[in-house]
């Protein structure tokens, strides 16, 4: 068969039915399994049934030679004779030849008279020949392990076409066997398969033709054409799905589009107009051409259709969207200003195909932005001259509070001198009582020398001496005190210099400058700060701190009550901070002295303060603070 009438048939196949293509192929298998059943039988015959025969003759000729021996090697050749005669009765034996051992011919058997016996140099070297259908078999003949002779023995097999006519019934009963099956398999296959599949081609055929993804495949079983027409029915289904979904979203995107308020449109490569909306054709004047297949020239001047030709090339060129400013000259109401976004369109592929577009109509905006624009000159012209004003009462305004701070330390100090006179005047009229009554008994005592003085008079005059100075020196050491804490205090608050000190000694410092204050006031005033938790910080402005934070709670805590009590306590947090409290039990209070305790403490102290107060348990201020400043 040539190669055009191999395409010839491949082409009558392919185009052939179903039906037909399956009762082809089962005559074609039917036949092929009969060739190759002929072929097995033959190749079985080749190498299996002949070898085996040579064997089984082989076998029968050596035993035939163990039975001559003795006549060779007694010369007996009447015995010989007779005994090869004997092969008379195996049919498939032609002739057998009896030789010594110089290759002689010592006695023969022949179904035919005509045939001579012969030495055959290839059957000494072969051991067996096949001629046709015929064998010929040599066997060595032994006497005592010593060669007297051979057998040469020819046997007359059964031609391969007898033995092909004796396969003939098998072969027809294969034959016969096959053919049926091919026919009962072709007529099943009609009914079982090709019947529904020609009833599922025929809805898929409506499907396409009508373009109704409704229709569905009858299921009468479960086999693989059954699965088959249900995954066409859910197929359809689907597709019935995503075409409502198409549509929806056709119609939601047509409904977009031409009632955006927005320019819309779609160029292909070449500037001509695929696809354009409502508002696009609202901008045309009166007159212009239908837009769809148009390009830029043919609807605008040709300035503005030369500078949209450019900016959608460079998009195209660039493959990336693009936003400018576009303003059109010659549309309906006057010139326009746009925003313009165009973008590329793809393809399934990643080609771009087609350029997008959507403009925004800005003239209204961008009037107002120049009306906003000058307003906002207007309006920052105005903030600047009200910036100014502000800029000029906040200056008053913080000269008024450094007066009104300059004013409240001025109080205060003026307070704490007041407080401490008073303080002194105490110790030092204590020491002028003293010393003015051991002057009169002085001057008793010096009258009485002169008359004679007893010793108990002695001895109570020393005693007067010795209290009455250690009243002075009580009173003396006092005022001391007192001057020196106030003058480190007031050192402190006049320098507001950075320097080490005990927490508990600077504390106990400033209560005593301030006992004048709450001593008279009836309130108790006390702290119970541990010792060693030295500071290196401001003692000066921590110092106007605690005196405003207790004088707060002297002032407006313990109004309308003449009893009430503020404690100070200190702790350390970790070692880097110190957590100092101010509690009252009064009702609390706030003032200028709060906004000054404030700035100093958020301000040169470096902390914070907290405030926790409860109605009926008094108000508490906690000072966090670095212990280094």
């Amino acid at each position: 068969m040539g190669y055009t009438q191999m395409k010839s048939f491949q082409g009558f196949f392919r185009d052939l039915g179903l039906q037909r293509k399956l009762l082809l192929v089962s005559v074609l298998t039917t036949i092929a399994a009969m060739l190759v059943a002929l072929f097995a039988l033959a190749s079985y015959d080749l190498l299996v049934a002949r070898p085996r025969i040579v064997q089984d003759l082989t076998m029968r000729s050596e035993l035939l030679a163990l039975h001559l021996d003795a006549d060779l090697n007694a010369g007996d050749r009447t015995s010989a004779a007779r005994k090869l005669e004997a092969l008379r009765n195996s049919p498939e034996t032609s002739q057998a030849c009896l030789f010594t051992a110089d290759k002689r011919v010592f006695a023969q058997f022949g179904r035919e008279a005509s045939t001579e016996c012969a030495w055959s140099p290839a059957l000494e070297q072969k051991g067996d020949i096949f001629d046709g259908y015929a064998l010929s078999v040599l066997s060595p003949i032994r006497f005592k392990r010593e060669l007297v002779g051979y057998l040469a023995i020819r046997y007359h097999l059964p031609s391969m076409l007898e033995r092909l006519r004796q396969y003939g019934l098998v072969l027809g009963v294969v034959l016969l066997t096959l053919s049926f099956g091919g026919l009962l398999y072709a007529v099943s296959s009609r009914r079982l398969v090709t019947q529904p599949l020609l009833a599922l081609s025929a809805v898929a055929d409506r499907v396409t033709r009508e373009q109704r993804f409704d229709l569905r495949s009858p299921v009468t079983r479960r086999d693989e054409v059954g699965r088959l027409a249900t995954a066409f029915n859910a197929m359809l289904a689907t597709i019935a799905a995503r075409d409502a979904a198409l549509r929806r979203s056709q119609v939601l995107l047509t409904n977009i589009v031409e009632k955006s308020s927005a320019v819309i449109y779609v160029k292909d490569l070449d500037g001509r107009y695929l696809m354009v909306n409502h508002s696009f054709r609202m901008l045309l004047p009166p007159g212009s051409p239908e837009p769809l297949g148009s390009t830029d020239e043919a609807l605008f001047s040709r300035e503005m259709a030369h500078a949209i030709r450019q900016a959608d090339r460079a998009v195209l060129a660039s493959g990336r969207a693009s936003s400018h400013e576009e303003t059109s000259g010659g549309t309906v109401g006057g010139p326009r200003t746009y925003i313009s976004e165009k973008f590329p369109l793809l393809d399934e592929f990643g080609h771009i195909w087609a350029l997008g577009g959507v403009s925004t109509d800005i003239t209204d905006r961008k009037r107002s932005e120049l009306e906003l624009e000058d307003l906002v000159n207007v309006r920052t012209r105005q903030i600047a001259d009200t910036n100014r004003e502000l800029a000029d009462s906040l200056g008053s305004l913080q000269r008024a509070q450094e007066e009104l701070v300059r004013s409240e330390k001025l109080a205060a100090l003026g307070s704490l001198v007041a407080g401490v006179a008073h303080e002194l005047n105490t110790p030092i009229g204590n020491s002028l009582l003293a010393i003015s009554t051991l002057l009169d008994q002085t001057s008793a005592f010096a009258a009485a020398v002169e008359s004679g003085v007893r010793r108990s008079a002695l001895n109570a005059y020393l005693g007067d001496v010795n209290n009455g100075s250690q009243i002075v020196l009580r009173n003396l050491h006092r005022a001391v005190d007192l001057v020196s804490s106030f003058k480190q205090v007031a050192v402190d608050r006049a320098t507001s210099q950075s320097r080490e000190f005990q927490l508990d000694e600077l504390v106990s410092e400033i209560l005593l400058v301030l006992m004048p204050t709450f001593k008279k006031s009836g309130i108790r005033v006390s702290h119970a700060i541990p010792q060693g938790i030295a500071m290196a910080s401001y003692p000066g402005p921590f110092g106007q701190v605690l005196i405003n934070l207790v004088n707060n709670g002297l002032i407006h805590a313990f109004e309308g009550r003449d009893t009430g009590e503020i404690v100070i306590t200190a702790e350390t947090i970790g070692s880097d901070s110190v957590a100092i409290t101010i509690r009252d039990n009064g009702r609390g209070g706030s003032g200028l002295g709060l906004n000054i305790v404030y700035n100093i403490v958020y301000g040169l102290l470096g902390g914070r303060i907290d405030v926790k107060s409860a109605l009926g348990e008094g108000t508490s201020f906690i000072l966090t603070l670095p212990v280094r400043v």
